[in-house]
């Protein structure tokens, strides 16, 4: 039985209107949306899994909890240059100021100053090839990874195009620099058939390829084919490599499964183990019905 969230996602992908009554009916009698707005942490990181997962959701932002999480992640991690982990802007990462730039706009606040900052933030500094060097000096960067190295982490650069295309598209800001960060990202990745080693055409990282959702810090295959069908680049040759895998992951009863869930407090898998998941076969049909 399809979750009345996924029937709002649906409707909304088809461009059937629903009523105002209709659609607090649905968030009511969702299953998926009580058990992501039940709890409720202070803990490390809790409320940026949780923000991400209620992004997915349309129209979501009309409730209670989701309107106080905002209202709480504005004020932990805003800074002066953009969205950080601590708080602090030394320690800004580029992946996880891009997953909430990306919740933001999904969530119908594109247009707040603090996540203008945090787009500007990626025009100004971020890398999208590699042999860039970028000027910011934050000792987050340093700290936790290779993210501004030669070969630049390809986690950011993922999550940074997507944040970027779904800013664009919900902001009523139009600024062509996005744009062209979102086309030198995509091509990035499309050279690398959105998940292969150049040197080698292995897997960029064991989790890569992970059937999950919804997104966590661990890039996967449906966030990449995310990237290409809102690019309408599903019939670019570099493509072609992730729809071969993906057909290959199909089961029996023309859909898909989830093979990775990510461990956090806060994370909440649309689907479970084990069985056909509505979520993850919902997208990647809508995916691969773009690749004719």
């Amino acid at each position: 039985m399809v979750d009345a969230g996924l029937t709002i996602k649906m409707n909304v992908d088809n461009g059937e209107e629903m009523s105002d009554e209709t659609i607090l009916q649905l968030l009511s009698t969702s299953e998926l949306v009580q058990s992501l707005t039940q709890d409720f942490s202070k803990s490390s990181l809790f409320h940026i899994w949780r923000i991400l997962a209620l992004a997915e959701i349309p129209f979501i932002e009309r409730l209670n909890y989701t309107q106080n999480l905002l209202d709480y992640i504005q004020k932990t991690y805003a800074t002066a240059v953009g969205f950080s982990i601590t708080g602090k802007s030394e320690d800004l990462l580029p992946c996880y100021n891009a997953m909430l730039i990306e919740a933001f706009s999904k969530l119908g606040q594109a247009d707040l100053p603090l996540v203008k900052t945090a787009v500007d933030w990626i025009l100004n500094y971020q890398v999208f090839g590699r042999n860039e060097q970028t000027s910011w000096q934050g000792k987050g960067i340093k700290k936790y990874g290779g993210c501004m190295k030669s070969t630049p982490c390809f986690i950011g650069i993922a999550k940074t195009v997507k944040a970027l295309i779904y800013y664009a598209s919900a902001s009523t800001t139009k600024d062509v620099r996005v744009i062209d960060a979102i086309n030198k990202g995509t091509e990035y990745l499309l050279q690398h058939n959105l998940f292969q080693r150049l040197s080698n055409k292995e897997p960029i990282n064991n989790h890569i390829l992970d059937i999950a959702y919804p997104q966590s810090y661990q890039l996967n295959i449906i966030e990449l084919l995310d990237i290409a069908f809102m690019a309408k680049r599903m019939n670019d040759a570099g493509v072609k490599d992730a729809v071969v895998y993906i057909m290959g992951m199909k089961i029996k009863d023309d859909g898909w499964k989830i093979n990775y869930i990510y461990k956090a407090d806060g994370f909440v898998s649309f689907d479970k183990r084990g069985k056909r998941g509505e979520w993850v076969s919902y997208l990647l049909a809508k995916y691969l019905s773009q690749a004719v």
